[in-house]
This record gives structure tokens, sequence and C-alpha cells, in this order.
């Protein structure tokens, strides 16, 4: 457990060393952390953006790729600080240009233990407790509210940013299934999932058709650098472990109410002064996502509810139930006895791979879409639930997972056999390379009494 209460502050001596050089050593810096609640990603990339800093180069230069203790063993970036360190402590910081960070791989437990327990285990706090605490006006959204409107009603932009936080809340859950999504694409392995990139963040307002003639790509790209480098923003991510040149699902939500008020003003410059900010965001819902991105992404969903409604596939699932929990039990990396099993879906593509299935019957843009079927009760993005980890599946989600992909393989290769069948042999192939169903073979002398 975390030892932050009663802790003094904590700084560790950071050296930091080329991936591949062998820990020589190119800078040392001493790096404050507070009581240390930080996860060792912190650490990373707090060090690589402190070297930029220090060089004078720009902020996404130096990417980190793994944090290692002083005798070089590198370290799970999951792991709190203030867990396997102390104050004065020697800390050793690879990095490389990137692009992706910390593909050094480790030895130990994936995740911190949890916070708080209860009598029945881990307790967790509701599901958007996150975004509900956000402080819009910190994020800067304050200053979008139209000097007019502040001028008749001095409380407007405290009441105007209580309804984009609302509106925020109503969306959230398809948001964060569209930036899900997003995120795939373009992607070659499964731990480029979960975050978008400025031409991912472009590529979700062409296909919502919020770029228009009047509001064009080039200011979307302006919204993007701009969110990303607020000093909010960099403030934020150097307390959680997300990388400096690329959106979260905060940043990206952020990130949409600015292109909802800069397009509002763009195609109606005559009412622009005189609407809400929320009367903005709604405009870009309702105008865009609701009329373009949504409706798509429903239609992809939508070809797997005939073959997820199919009784006899439900109950060979049933049937199967304790076969996959096993399955995914040999996907877990190692983990706190006592808390749920939840696998992320990077580590999952490993084991797809390995199954013969993600390269094979399906990439990682259609994993994208058979995911959000395993993590959605329903087909219809307006009902999506904002779930706090889209990454992680546990035993209900893996079978609905599972499922998708038998329904994804049987619609897209035109599979002859009935969906139940094909789903047997699906589940038959996949228990077996896993190593949890084992044929045995019959030996021949049983049958020559």
């Amino acid at each position: 457990m975390s030892r932050a209460m009663g802790m003094a502050s904590m700084r560790l001596k950071v050296h930091l060393s080329p991936m591949g050089s062998g820990l020589t050593v190119d800078e040392t810096l001493d790096l404050y952390c507070g009581t240390g609640e930080q996860i060792l990603q912190w650490v990373g990339y707090a060090a690589c953006a402190r070297l930029a800093y220090k060089r004078g180069d720009v902020y996404g230069k130096f990417v980190p790729q793994a944090v290692m203790n002083k005798d070089g063993q590198p370290q799970d970036v999951d792991i709190v600080v203030n867990e396997i360190f102390h104050d004065g402590n020697e800390v050793f910081v690879e990095f490389s240009s990137g692009p992706m960070p910390f593909r050094v791989r480790w030895e130990g437990r994936p995740h911190t233990p949890p916070f708080k327990w209860g009598e029945y285990g881990e307790e967790l706090p509701p599901h958007d407790t996150w975004l509900r605490s956000v402080d819009l006006k910190a994020e800067g959204l304050g200053g979008l509210i139209e000097p007019v409107l502040v001028k008749t009603d001095p409380q407007v932009v405290e009441k105007d940013l209580e309804m984009v936080k609302e509106l925020m809340l109503k969306h959230a859950g398809s948001l964060q299934m569209l930036f899900w999504v997003q995120s795939s694409e373009g992607a070659s392995s499964g731990d480029q999932l979960g975050h978008i990139t400025l031409p991912q963040f472009r590529g979700i307002m062409q296909s919502s058709k919020a770029i228009t003639p009047r509001f064009l790509p080039e200011k979307v790209d302006e919204i993007f650098t701009s969110v990303a480098t607020s000093e909010q923003t960099l403030a934020r991510k150097a307390d959680n472990n997300s990388g400096f040149s690329a959106f979260n699902l905060l940043d990206f939500l952020i990130g949409v109410v600015h292109v909802a008020y800069h397009r509002f003003s763009a195609e109606n410059p005559q009412q622009a002064s005189y609407t809400q900010l929320s009367g903005k965001l709604s405009a870009l819902m309702k105008e865009c996502f609701s009329m373009y991105s949504l409706p798509e992404l429903q239609r992809k969903l939508d070809r797997f509810r005939p073959a997820a409604e199919n009784t006899a596939a439900a109950m060979l699932m049933q049937r199967g139930r304790k076969l996959v929990e096993q399955t995914l039990d040999t996907c877990q990396l190692k983990r706190v006895k006592s808390s749920e099993v939840k696998v992320e879906l990077r580590w999952l593509c490993n084991h797809l791979q390995r199954w013969g299935l993600l390269g094979r019957d399906f990439n990682l843009q259609e994993l994208a879409i058979i995911a959000v079927f395993a993590k959605q009760t329903e087909t219809d993005p307006e009902n999506f639930v904002l779930h706090p980890q889209p990454l992680e599946y546990n035993y209900q989600e893996f079978e609905r997972l599972l499922l998708g992909i038998a329904i994804h393989v049987h619609v897209t290769k035109k599979k002859e056999k009935p969906f139940e069948e094909f789903l047997g042999e699906v589940l038959d192939s996949i228990f077996k390379k896993a190593g949890v169903l084992v044929e045995v073979s019959k030996d021949k002398g049983d049958g020559d009494d």
C-alpha cells in the first residue's frame, strides 16, 4: 500500500541515459516528487521533459523507455514511486527519440494496489468521478465565454461551465469510444492504443464533418497544439502517466469544447457573441458527432447484434465460462491476489497474435470495434457508459470480446456453417492454444477387451 500519509517530500537523483548506451549518463538532475504518490511513468516523463528544457529542445524531444533502479534493473512503471524508492535514492531513466514510450520490459506487478478497501475487497468510486472533479475554469474554458454575456451576467461563467460539464458527462461514454477507436487508426501495435496524436484528432473532426470551408483543418491543428501545450495540461500530465505529445481522454474532451467554440464562431459569426459555450458544444454534438460519427459507429456495431442474441450461442458461452476465465488468467501478468482479474487490451493483443487471430483474421482497427462491443452492452452510442478503464477487460467483458471476435470472423470470412457451430470451433481453438483445454488421446488398448 501507499505510504503517503506522514511522509516528507521526496527527492530522487535521476541519471538520464540514451537507450542502448549501456547506462552511459548524459545528464543528472534532482527530481522532486512531493510525497511520491505518482507512478514511475511520471518519473520518466518528468525527467525527459526537464532534459529537453535544460537543453533548449521542444517538449517531447526525448521519450522515456525505462525507469531503472541504481543496479540498472527495469522497474514496473505502474508502481507508485514511494513504494520502492526513498528520499535521495538514485534512479536511471533510459530515453530515446520515440515515438513509443517504455518499450523496455520489466519484471513485476502491472498495477499498484488499490488505495481503498472495504469488507468485500476493492471499493471503487463512481465511474465519472474524475470528470465531475475537473475544474473547467482552471482548464482554460472560462476564457471561451463571450465577454458580452459576462457583462450581462457576472455569474454566467460558472453557470455556463456547469452546463458544459453536464454535456460532457452526457456524451462522455460515446466520445470515449470514438476516442478509443480513433487511437487505433494507423496503429501497428497494441501499445499505441489509448492516446491520439494531432493527425488522429484531425481525423475525428473530419469524419464528424466538423471541418468545413469556414472551419479549416489548420484551425483544428492549432487547437490541438494549444490544448497540448497549455500550462494546465502540462501540469496535469506531470502528475499522471500521460505522454506530452498526445491527447488522453480528458485532453480530447477539452479539445472538443475548443472546437465547438471556434467552429460555431466560424459558421455563425452573427450569433457567436450572444451564444453560450454550452450552446456551441450542444450544436457541435448535434450537427456533427450525432449526425455522422456516432451513426457510423452504430452501423459497425449493429452487425454483432443477431449473433449476440443467438440463444444457442449464449448457451455455448455459458457452458464454456470457466474455460473463458481460465484463458484470461493465462493472459494476466503478475497481479494483486485479492483484486479483480483484469487484463489490458494492449497485452491481450500479444495473445491474440499467438492464437493466430490478430493479424490474420482481423487488424487493430477491426479489433477496436470488437473491443467497443465487448465494453458496451448496447450498440447505440448515445447510450454508451463512460468506463474508468476502457482498455481493461474483466471476465465478463473478455467473454464478450471472444464472442465479438467469432462474430466478426464469421461475417467477414462469410462462413457458411451456423454461427453457434463456428463459435464452438473458435473457442475450442483458443482454449487449446491458451493451454486450458488439453486433448486426451485415447489409449489404444482401452477398446480391446
